[in-house]
């Protein structure tokens, strides 16, 4: 039998064709990448239906500042607003960047079907104008998503409006107006001041809740209950207090819940940090993998630090960046903390280590085929990042007293044969045992002020426990410097932010080893740094060290301070004013006739001279004949009042010694 046939005055409707699974599916992932800044990657995996997602998917997202202009010059949003952007944007790169060609004949994929001539004439032209089209990728694109975030609950038109605004020809300039401030905007008021003013303001309606609604809910409660319910007496008191106290318990768990909210804010700036082993992977190769697994890399150039530190708290969930000063490290949001823990087949290529520990390992710039000690190694975070900047080249002799943590050493420096592993206290090491070395990093243990959890959560200082450390830190870097002949640069660092552990031991230290000068660790670093120490503390001394602060870089706290062997016959200033003072101090101390225990004892054998000469005029006295009591008293009282001159005058010589020493 064949098809039926419509009745007549029946008009004959075409059945809709759906578009594939694949595509719809795709376009939801895109639209959840691009307008919410989300990172996908989990979600795809766990749709087993989508089984082409992540290729799909990585394809537009990777390709999309050509997809925006391919869009903006076919002038699409205009020529077929009923065509869904996102659904656009998958058939877009599908069509030019996949496969080359569109499954099915749904009424989307035919209309990005017909301009696929277009297209490929358009596609020449931006790939042959590829700094316009990387200028979209850092300006159109970037403020397509801004306005999507901001528009996504007012449909269609105002997603290809949106579009159609930040075509690849006014990109840099709508970028400009957007991002520059007006005279009259409230935030170009000092984030300190603002910050305040919430405080103070938030005081206020906690304050102002807490002594006003109890007492509504009391009083309210208790007329409620009378001239409703007709509840008087102790029933009546019950439910009044309940009322009242309950008010209360919820405005404290309000105020419990905004600090905790505020914490989780304060945490969501600080990024995660991800450094290359640049033994195995190179820059492009991991541009490679994590477009893969889904990633935006932010191709933005920043005037200075703090302007790149700014776009670093404003990451997308799906997005990275390259870091300002280091070639090997970067860039995710806080939100990468889930992320990194599931991708394990890319453990091996990238390392999770804090930007604040590729300092120290910087500043040391070891060469390749030289000889580095890392005295207190474990957990080799730092030990491996030397073997990568050695190129893998020399050797490094990685010490470590503790068993548990020497174990976690072995582990990561298994993979680098450059390093030699020695389960030994670093105190007793000798050049014997590590001949020639010319480079030596010191990271001893320390009170961790500089830790993220502390900070969060800060603890008064342990003033003898600190000291304690402080002392054993100068055991270590003077052992550094004086049993290893041929070191010529030693590296100290500390993830505390106590003075005691930091500049006061580079004073101590520098005061008493005069072969060995602090250099600027700014002036070494090269590249622009924001925090040094506290120069009027300790002058000449904190300007040249360097601290990394987590309110200003964004990472754990970490001082760094690096030692360059003085030529022969030089000496550092430090420890030429200490030499110069103790040389003031003797001659003092011998202007007053205080010389140490050599004076003590002459002035005790004075003494006993004095005494005996005193017993030989009381002898001679009582040979003579008496002449009465008062001639034969005279000699006595003369040896009194003479030894009781000499005990003056040695209570004065103590009493200016005691004062020489003090000053």
């Amino acid at each position: 039998m064949g098809a039926p046939v419509p009745a007549a005055g029946q008009r004959q409707v075409a059945k809709k064709v759906p578009v594939p699974t694949n595509y719809r599916n795709a376009v939801k992932y895109v639209r959840l990448a691009v307008e919410q800044r989300l990172n996908v990657d989990a979600q795809i995996e766990q749709d087993k239906h989508f089984r082409c997602g992540r290729t799909l998917v990585g394809r537009v997202l990777s390709n999309l500042p050509k997809i925006d202009a391919l869009y903006g010059q076919l002038e699409l949003a205009t020529k077929e607003p009923r065509l869904d952007v996102c659904m656009a944007r998958v058939l877009i790169a599908e069509l030019m960047f996949g496969s080359g060609r569109l499954v099915g004949n749904s009424r989307p994929v035919e209309c990005v079907r017909q301009y696929a001539e277009q297209l490929q004439s358009a596609l020449a032209t931006v790939e042959a104008n590829a700094p316009a089209a990387g200028q979209i990728k850092g300006t159109a694109g970037r403020l397509f998503v801004l306005r999507m975030g901001q528009r996504k609950k007012g449909g269609k038109r105002d997603a290809t409006a949106a579009i159609a605004a930040t075509t690849a020809p006014e990109a840099a300039a709508t970028e400009r107006a957007v991002s520059a401030p007006s005279s009259d905007d409230p935030y170009t008021i000092p984030l300190h001041s603002r910050q305040a003013a919430f405080a103070i303001l938030w005081l206020l309606v906690y304050s102002f809740a807490m002594f006003t609604l109890p007492f509504g809910a009391f009083y309210g409660t208790r007329h409620l209950l009378a001239e409703r319910f007709a509840i008087e007496g102790f029933h009546n008191t019950c439910g009044s207090v309940l009322a009242a106290v309950l008010t209360v318990n919820v405005i404290i768990m309000l105020y419990a819940f905004r600090g905790f909210r505020e914490v989780e804010e304060e945490d969501r700036e600080r990024p995660r940090f991800v450094r290359l082993n640049t033994s195995v992977l190179n820059l492009e190769g991991s541009r490679r993998l994590l477009q893969e697994e889904q990633w935006i890399l932010v191709e933005e150039q920043f005037a200075d630090y703090r302007a790149f530190l700014e776009r670093v708290k404003t990451l997308g969930e799906a997005e990275y960046l390259e870091d300002f000063h280091f070639a090997d490290l970067l860039v995710f949001p806080h939100s990468a903390k889930s992320f990194w823990a599931r991708a394990t087949h890319l453990h091996g290529q990238f390392v999770l280590q804090n930007k604040a520990c590729l300092l120290p390992t910087y500043l040391l710039k070891p060469t390749k085929k030289s000889v580095v000690l890392d005295m207190c190694a474990a957990p080799g975070l730092k030990t491996t990042h030397l073997a990568c900047l050695m190129k893998n080249k020399g050797r490094i002799y990685a010490v470590e007293r503790c068993a548990h943590r020497y174990t976690t050493l072995c582990q990561y420096a298994s993979e680098h044969g450059v390093i030699k592993t020695m389960h030994r206290d670093c105190l007793d090491l000798t050049d014997e045992q590590v001949p020639g070395v010319e480079f030596i990093l010191l990271d001893p243990s320390c009170s961790g002020s500089g830790m993220l959890k502390r900070q969060q959560v800060p603890e008064p200082m342990d003033e003898p426990r600190v000291y304690k450390l402080a002392g054993l830190q100068y055991k270590l870097l003077s052992h550094a410097m004086n049993a290893f002949p041929h070191a010529r640069r030693i590296v100290y660092s500390t993830c505390s932010l106590y003075q005691q552990e930091n500049e006061g031991v580079v004073h101590g230290v520098l005061r008493h080893n005069g072969h060995f000068r602090l250099l600027d660790a700014r002036k070494e670093f090269g590249k622009e740094w924001l925090n040094v120490g506290d120069g009027d503390a300790y002058p000449g001394i904190g300007e040249r060290c360097l601290y990394a602060r987590t309110e200003d870089d964004l990472t754990i706290g970490m001082f760094v301070a690096v030692f360059e062997r003085c030529p022969e016959g030089y000496e550092n200033e430090v420890y030429r004013a200490h030499e110069k003072q103790k040389e003031s101090y003797e001659r003092v101390a011998l202007r007053y006739g205080i010389t140490g225990k050599e004076g003590q004892q002459q002035e005790q054998q004075q003494q006993v001279e004095d005494a005996g000469a005193g017993q030989e005029a009381t002898g001679k006295g009582s040979k003579k004949k008496a002449g009465g009591k008062r001639a034969a008293a005279e000699p006595e009282q003369q040896v009194e009042s003479a030894s009781g001159e000499a005990d003056v005058v040695q209570k004065k010589r103590k009493k200016k010694s005691k004062q020489v020493q003090e000053a």
